[in-house]
């Protein structure tokens, strides 16, 4: 079978280069396989190589090129690079399928892109997505179409439901939680990550366990108190944070000892000051929040109880927020992640 050039998309492909990828090689012309082991791309070639295999790979990633394919450390003269440009977000965003071959050469879908595809038909989107999800297997390009497949909620569910059967093999888990808590029941969504969790090796738990902030459930926390355990690191913090995280739960956190103490301060941290984008999008507030007194007195009575430097620490940096903690709920409402 004769395949077209990945890169140029004008000349047939004649040789397979798999220097950063042998599983999934770049099918490119003799031409733009000299650009590409020399990281001299034109513009449109980087392009069209990202929107198929994604903008991480070694011969493609920021090191070498911007995000609008402008090569930085070429090791040859760019060739006529002006006359490839790649397309701009105004040129892709008019129909599907171009939108969301722009959208896979993105490191993350800022608000421009995920404006973009509010725009468009959602029937044309979902019909988009659910066109590439069949037509690759490529981890990258499968966890943008979930990530954009979140931006339009229910309609999504049966490709969300296809890619859990496709799960773990293609597709980042973060994608996967974020389309599943967008588009499916929230009782089905929770169940299926849950499962999921339970699953893994302990390892990759702990790198995954933070993609449950997209379900921004109180159930979370009830699965925090079960599967918690030290050493206690931020992440779980964060994760508390933004799933309605009370002041009723984290004064008996608090007093319940580590690693749940830990975790409540952490928490109240994260809250205070979002260290997080996903965390600075959400603006997470205390519930039903106490007064200064009483929250400067369970955070003592922590340390009394716990006198360890990393509690003491911690619920330091916490002290000195109090105000601005409970002066969290001002704020309003958490804000809606769009993307």
């Amino acid at each position: 079978m004769n395949f077209m050039c990945q890169a140029c998309e004008l000349h047939s492909a004649n040789v397979e280069e798999g220097a950063d990828d042998a599983v999934e090689p770049y099918r490119v012309c003799g031409g733009c396989n000299s650009r590409l082991l020399s990281r001299s791309l034109r513009p449109r070639e980087w392009f069209n190589l990202a929107k198929r295999h994604g903008p991480a790979k070694f011969l493609l990633h920021d090191d070498f090129y911007d995000d609008d394919g402008i090569a930085s450390q070429p090791e040859d003269e760019v060739d006529q690079a002006d006359r490839f440009p790649a397309p701009t977000l105004g040129e892709a965003c008019q129909q599907a399928a171009s939108l969301l071959d722009y959208s896979v050469t993105r490191w993350q879908l800022d608000e421009p892109v995920c404006t973009a595809w509010t725009r468009l038909p959602p029937d044309d989107v979902l019909a988009a997505l659910v066109s590439r999800f069949d037509k690759t297997r490529n981890p990258t390009v499968r966890s943008v179409v979930l990530e954009v497949v979140a931006l339009i909620g229910a309609p999504g569910a049966t490709l969300v439901r296809r890619a859990w059967h496709e799960w773990p093999e293609y597709g980042a888990f973060a994608a996967l939680l974020q389309a599943t808590a967008a588009c499916l029941p929230v009782d089905e969504g929770l169940q299926r990550a849950f499962e999921a969790l339970a699953s893994m090796q302990e390892r990759d738990r702990r790198q995954a366990f933070g993609a449950l902030a997209h379900f921004r459930s109180e159930r979370v926390l009830d699965w925090i108190e079960a599967n918690a355990g030290e050493p206690s690191v931020e992440a779980w913090g964060y994760l508390a944070a933004a799933c309605s995280f009370g002041w009723p739960r984290a004064e008996r956190w608090l007093r319940d000892g580590r690693p749940l103490s830990l975790i409540a301060v952490d928490a109240l941290l994260a809250i205070a000051r979002p260290r997080t984008a996903f965390l600075r999008k959400v603006r997470p507030v205390l519930g039903n929040p106490p007064s200064e007194h009483e929250l400067r007195e369970a955070i003592r009575d922590m340390m009394q109880s716990d006198p360890v430097p990393r509690v003491k620490q911690r619920a330091d940096a916490l002290l000195a927020l109090v105000p601005e903690l409970v002066d969290s709920r001002l704020g309003g409402e958490a804000g809606k992640v769009e993307c």
